[in-house]
């Protein structure tokens, strides 16, 4: 395992009790951040759009690495949704007709549409329109888009495993599609949150898109202050912005991260334990037994929910199973946590 693999194991065995309260922000992305609502929101880039979720139900989320394209798809019943909202500031300024028209020239889409109009939302936002006629199937959806400046929404609505030509089918495509956009709201000067950041970084991690997650936890990171539990935030993102660094191959960035933390929070357990798992990676024995002894002194200051890490068992920290010095702190720590942990 090279260094771009550091800490894989690490993730792996304490993740699941170290993330606990990560998980509960990355799960709040079902609805994204707002209960009740389909939110669209990136990390850094200012802008959001929300549609009331009613009967939708979210089945798959998405998230670009430049941390510029949030995206959602959502089922009720036989009608589908795909809905994404990104930057393209290469296009500004954009409205509403000029992103529509773009997007299906870039997508070769032209030929396809059969009617454009357009309708305005309940909170009032323009909103540019595309009825489309598939070439090879016949099948009819609805396109539907809103932007500012350099922002755009890409609303597709349709229906599956219906016959071409079904006219009731569409009919209620339509409709659901016409419903689901007069709730639209659109804030392109919206400034995005803590929990935005935390989404989508999280979106990342799971689509293993690891320099991307990094981006968007250091902007969760800058943020963490907005949380109801700064502390707490402030270790977990720390920590998972460690790991994204460490896994894409910046070991360099990883360990300046944990330096950086403990300076400011001397007594979390798991910055050492990082550095331990990056002087392993990095071959110095030394350096690793001393970081993996600070953490280990410091191991009654973990969180609420989260064990210390057994080092015998971290593919990183097997590394110096030769070094005698090192091997034995490992073991002796493991036995320790064994007999602390016994029921």
């Amino acid at each position: 395992m090279g260094t771009g693999a550091i800490m894989l194991s690490a993730m792996n065995a304490r993740k699941l009790c170290v993330s606990v309260a990560l998980c509960l922000l990355v799960s709040s992305a079902y609805a994204q951040t707002t209960p009740g609502k389909l939110t669209f929101a990136l990390p850094v880039h200012p802008g959001r759009m929300t549609l009331e979720q009613g009967a939708w139900q979210v089945v798959e989320l998405s998230a670009k690495s430049n941390g510029n394209e949030w995206g959602e798809r959502a089922a009720q019943g036989k009608q589908h949704m795909l809905a994404f909202l990104f930057a393209a500031p290469d296009k500004a300024p954009l409205n509403a007709s000029s992103c529509r028209d773009g997007v299906l020239q870039a997508e070769n889409a032209e030929a396809a549409v059969q009617n454009r109009a357009s309708m305005r939302s309940t909170s009032g936002v323009e909103i540019a329109l595309a009825v489309l006629l598939a070439p090879k199937d016949a099948r009819m959806s609805l396109r539907a888009f809103v932007a500012f400046r350099d922002l755009c929404g890409d609303l597709l609505f349709n229906a599956a495993d219906v016959q071409p030509g079904d006219a009731a089918a569409y009919r209620l495509t339509m409709e659901t599609a016409k419903q689901t956009l007069l709730t639209l709201t659109f804030e392109p000067s919206y400034k995005p949150t803590f929990k935005d950041a935390v989404a989508y970084a999280g979106v990342e991690k799971m689509e293993h898109q690891e320099a991307g997650a990094a981006a968007a936890y250091r902007a969760a990171l800058a943020m963490v202050n907005q949380s109801d539990d700064p502390l707490k935030f402030r270790r977990v993102v720390t920590d998972e912005l460690s790991m994204a660094l460490g896994i894409s191959g910046d070991l360099k960035g990883s360990r300046e991260v944990n330096e950086a933390a403990i300076a400011k929070d001397p007594e979390y357990p798991l910055y050492y334990y990082n550095l331990s798992c990056a002087d392993a990676e990095a071959g110095d024995p030394k350096a690793a037994r001393t970081h993996l002894q600070l953490a280990f002194d410091r191991r009654s200051h973990t969180l609420k929910g989260e064990t210390f890490p057994d080092p015998t068992e971290d593919d990183s920290l097997q590394k110096l199973r030769r070094d005698d010095a090192f091997w034995s702190l490992a073991q002796q720590v493991s036995q320790q946590l064994k007999s602390e942990n016994k029921p």
